[in-house]
């Protein structure tokens, strides 16, 4: 028992000297280097002494936004026509040169009409012969040579060749098939010396100048658009952007789409605007004068409450706001920032608030 306890008396001493002598050691007493402290805790995000982050910020100032939707639109004619004759006959002349402008009233095509001319000139022969027959009998009914009936029956006959002649020069002039309207001639469909049925088309005509753009929006916003208001298009394929007045829309919203139809009118002098060509249409609803817009990347969701965080003497302030309109990159902000203040925009995941931050670019 007493050889146990003098076993464990030494061990117990032997450890002590142990200790001491590694604490010796590692305080320099037997000449070796000092072993390096533990290397300090990072300090958390949230404290005043931590290293700093390199941050991107925004200066805040009021900018102008014009709030819109973007719907799809097609162009059309103004006017727009398949020329093609009332009577049918056969083509003596073709007047005209494919893809030309014409003016109202210009002669097209001329069907053959030397039958209708020769009545014609039948039945002035026949004018000249009853208007003197009804002068000499008007001069006996007045010596009373021949009574009223005789009289009134020669004048008749007069008048019945007058009314003949005016039927056969409109027969005549539906022969000559002339433009309802200014515009252009499309590709011509037929040959001199063809037969023409009536109807049968001829060429296309249209009218491009103004242009028209017929488009839908939503039944929301179908008292935004009345006539005058104004719309910006482009065309597929195209960088140029056109304006165009608001002319027509229809009296009620389609039942079907919800939808309501609008027209646009837009001068088009050159022709570039085809009629049929895709458009994309922006519909401006509200303009803003003074209204601040910031990154979309700045804004921070949490627990349904938009945040940012702004710059302010080294560190990272956290202050809610109320947004309003997105773009594309940017977001607009009704409550929360004024003029002047500078809203970090990267890393904005990862800070806290009081942290401390360091610009690494300033935006405008």
């Amino acid at each position: 028992m007493r050889k146990h306890t003098v076993r464990i008396l030494s061990l117990v001493v032997g450890l002590i000297v142990l200790i001491a002598a590694v604490l010796l050691y590692r305080a320099g007493f037997f000449g070796g280097e000092q072993l390096p402290e533990p290397p300090p805790t990072a300090a958390s995000p949230g404290s005043m002494g931590g290293q700093q982050t390199s941050v991107r910020v925004v200066r805040v100032q009021y900018e102008t936004l014009r709030d819109n939707i973007s719907v799809n639109g097609s162009t059309t004619a103004t006017e727009e026509v398949l020329i093609s004759a009332e009577v049918p006959g056969k083509i003596s002349r073709i007047l005209f040169r494919e893809g030309a402008f014409v003016k109202k009233g210009a002669l097209l095509v001329q069907l053959d009409d030397d039958e209708l001319q020769a009545q014609r000139k039948r039945l002035l022969v026949q004018r000249e012969l009853t208007q003197r027959i009804a002068e000499r009998l008007k001069n006996l009914y007045d010596r009373e040579g021949v009574s009223l009936q005789e009289y009134e029956i020669a004048r008749a006959e007069a008048d019945q060749v007058l009314a003949e002649i005016a039927l056969i020069d409109v027969q005549i002039s539906k022969r000559s098939v002339r433009a309802p309207f200014d515009g252009t001639l499309g590709l011509k469909m037929v040959s001199e010396g063809s037969f023409l049925s009536a109807g049968m088309p001829i060429v296309g005509l249209v009218s491009t100048n103004p242009i028209h753009l017929s488009f839908s929006v939503p039944e929301r916003y179908s008292g935004v658009l009345q006539n005058g208001s104004k719309v910006q298009f482009r065309l597929d394929g195209s960088e140029s952007l056109y304006s165009a007045t608001v002319i027509a829309r229809e009296p009620q919203i389609d039942p079907t789409t919800r939808t309501l139809r609008v027209k646009a009118s837009a001068p088009n002098p050159n022709g570039r605007i085809l009629p049929g060509a895709f458009a994309a249409v922006t519909v401006g609803l509200r303009d803003y004068d003074r209204t601040i817009l910031i990154p979309t990347e700045a804004i921070v969701p949490e627990e349904g409450v938009q945040k940012v965080y702004l710059y302010r003497n080294g560190f990272a302030e956290v202050g809610t706001v109320e947004t309003g309109i997105r773009k594309d990159a940017e977001i607009q902000i009704l409550r929360g920032l004024e003029e002047g203040d500078t809203v970090i925009t990267s890393g904005v995941l990862l800070i806290r608030p009081g942290a401390a931050v360091t610009i690494e670019n300033m935006g405008n």
